[in-house]
């Protein structure tokens, strides 16, 4: 009996590691996230109302004349033509890419394909039903941060959003998830780190709290809307520091390679936040 145990063990754990390097093996590069936050809603209605994914509308503005000169119109005027020439009303992923191989070189196609799978993986939410992590009363302000210079524990670009608030303003989770760290961070202060149910790849980063909500702890689940904790100035010194800055919330998006890679890399959430705040003030809140 124990010799059979011990071999389905065995067997389990060869399953197990055959599955972990297949994963390893599929792993999608994590691109640059250079959808401008200001095109950022219209990408987001060419999928979630016009019906052609935006991935593939960004990646081939971007693998071509670029975003400078876009606006609303000309994405959605593109969004047309994809459908157009797929012959379908509302497009799956397949269908975009058969679009995009009649409509521009096969070379310009297949880099423009393996540029949206990558968006497809690493920021799907951004057209989706998440929401922006402030109420709409509140009174929040944000910029681009991404990149900026910071110098508190060695020089180091910022790797995420800071929208300004109040200090003990809600923060409500952005989606359904699973918190997978909390706790003190020297950098961050009090943190939450949550991994998202839908796209398990992808986590949502919460740092500088005052405070976490009631009931939040590691491994808890939580809403979509959920209170998770407030806004704070925590951070950058030993557990308990406050006050080396304004009060704020640093949002970071963080993405892995594959299911079960270890390593996860930053991107820039900016664009995500303008098109689920551009949703929130549409009413169009999931």
């Amino acid at each position: 009996m124990l010799r059979w145990m011990f071999r389905l063990l065995l067997l389990g754990a060869a399953g197990l590691a055959i599955y972990w390097v297949y994963d390893m093996s599929q792993g999608t590069e994590i691109p640059d996230m250079n959808v401008p936050g200001d095109l950022a809603a219209a990408y987001a209605e060419a999928e979630a109302e016009v019906g052609v994914p935006w991935p593939y509308l960004a990646a081939w503005h971007e693998n071509g004349d670029g975003y400078e000169s876009l606006d609303r119109r000309q994405i959605l005027a593109s969004a047309e033509e994809m459908r157009k020439a797929a012959g379908k009303g509302r497009l799956t992923d397949r269908d975009a890419e058969r679009a995009l191989h009649s409509l521009i070189p096969e070379a310009d196609a297949e880099q423009v394909i393996a540029l949206a799978r990558s968006y497809r993986w690493a920021a799907s939410p951004l057209a989706e039903s998440y929401l922006f992590p402030f109420d709409a009363d509140q009174n929040v302000d944000y910029g681009d941060t991404w990149g900026d210079s910071r110098t508190y524990g060695g020089s180091r670009p910022h790797e995420g959003t800071d929208l300004f608030a109040a200090k003990g303003t809600p923060i409500r989770s952005v989606s359904d998830g699973r918190i997978v760290s909390k706790g003190w961070n020297e950098l961050g202060g009090w943190r939450l780190t949550i991994m998202d149910d839908e796209y398990p790849q992808i986590s949502f980063y919460y740092a500088h709290l005052e405070r976490y909500a009631e009931e939040i702890q590691t491994g808890t689940k939580v809403k979509k809307g959920q209170i998770i904790g407030y806004v704070g100035d925590s951070g950058y010194g030993p557990e308990g520091t406050t006050g080396q800055f304004a009060p704020h919330l640093h949002f970071g998006v963080y993405v892995r390679e594959s299911t079960w890679s270890p390593m996860r890399e930053a991107i820039n959430p900016y664009a995500f936040l303008r098109a689920w705040e551009a949703a929130q003030a549409d009413g169009k809140e999931g």
